[in-house]
């Protein structure tokens, strides 16, 4: 009987821990004064997007029963290794504490990956959905005569969206950075650009302008490469759901900084003709060479 009450202690204890972890790190979000800026927004759903969501309900379901799979025989050895132990022998000495200091370890470790994979899944979560956003807006740019790709494989990166228009080659980076939470401020809902880097109400960022340069600079090299055609290729940074103020300098600048959302992105289909509609083919087969096999 005791050593069954020790079982359902640990248990009890761990549970109470996680459980406590898991509480405290949900109630940190709900405190967070930053949000998505597409928080509270209407969006449109891509084709599959109830499927997506399907798909991620039932990778957790298999995960927990993976979970259960797996712990079942340990669980239960130790049930029945724990129902033989002797009363006289549930006593406290240094190896107890070796094996609760063990578990201590164990626990934190648990909990210190599952702040860290939680701030990624969040990270990922906006992410997903700016670039989805910005895809939605992207595709209508095709009734204009673009041609427009997706997540691009490149060299150890990616190029979210490729735009290719009537006068340029557009390299589309999409970053979805968290405003304030506060609503009464409309100055929390502007970012202003000024040539280089992206000035919030409370940061500063330049490394969104200077990946949209690169990645624009590797495209430029890859179609000189092959099929061998020289066009212009210019670097862009969309940001939706922001509000965007330039300076004269952020006017002028190689990277072009947008907000995707209502008409946002029509600049990308108009100007000059540089580009031929059979040139634009002929860039789409090339790039979509870089595209994995199913």
């Amino acid at each position: 009987m005791k050593a069954n009450l020790v079982m359902i202690a640990a248990f009890a204890l761990s549970l109470a821990c996680s459980a406590v972890t898991v509480f405290g790190v949900l109630q940190w979000k709900a405190r967070m004064q930053r949000r998505s800026p597409l928080h509270g927004r209407q969006v449109g759903h891509v084709p599959g997007q109830q499927l997506v969501e399907r798909h991620g309900e039932a990778g957790d379901g298999m995960l927990t029963s993976s979970l259960l799979m797996y712990l079942s025989a340990p669980t239960m050895l130790m049930a029945w290794a724990l129902a033989r132990v002797p009363p006289e022998r549930m006593r406290i000495d240094g190896a107890t504490w070796l094996y609760v200091a063990g578990a201590i370890v164990m626990f934190a470790w648990g909990a210190y990956g599952f702040i860290k994979h939680f701030k990624r899944a969040q990270n990922a979560k906006d992410g997903l959905l700016a670039e989805r956003v910005t895809g939605m807006q992207l595709n209508r740019l095709v009734a204009d005569g673009c041609v427009v790709l997706h997540d691009l494989p490149a060299e150890n990166f990616n190029i979210d969206h490729i735009v290719i228009g009537p006068r340029a080659v557009y390299a589309v980076e999409t970053k979805s950075f968290r405003r304030p939470k506060g609503q009464g401020d409309a100055a929390v809902h502007r970012v202003t650009f000024d040539g280089k880097a992206l000035h919030f109400t409370d940061f500063i960022n330049t490394d969104a302008s200077e990946q949209a340069a690169r990645q624009a600079k590797w495209l430029k090299r890859q179609l000189q490469e092959s099929p061998g055609i020289d066009v212009p290729v210019v670097p862009a940074l969309a940001l939706p759901g922001w509000y965007i103020d330039k300076t004269e300098a952020g006017k002028t600048s190689e990277v072009v900084v947008f907000t995707p959302m209502g008409k946002g992105a029509d600049f990308l289909a108009r100007g000059q003709e540089r580009i031929m509609p059979e040139q634009r083919r002929m860039i789409a087969q090339a790039l979509a060479v870089r595209y994995p096999s199913l």
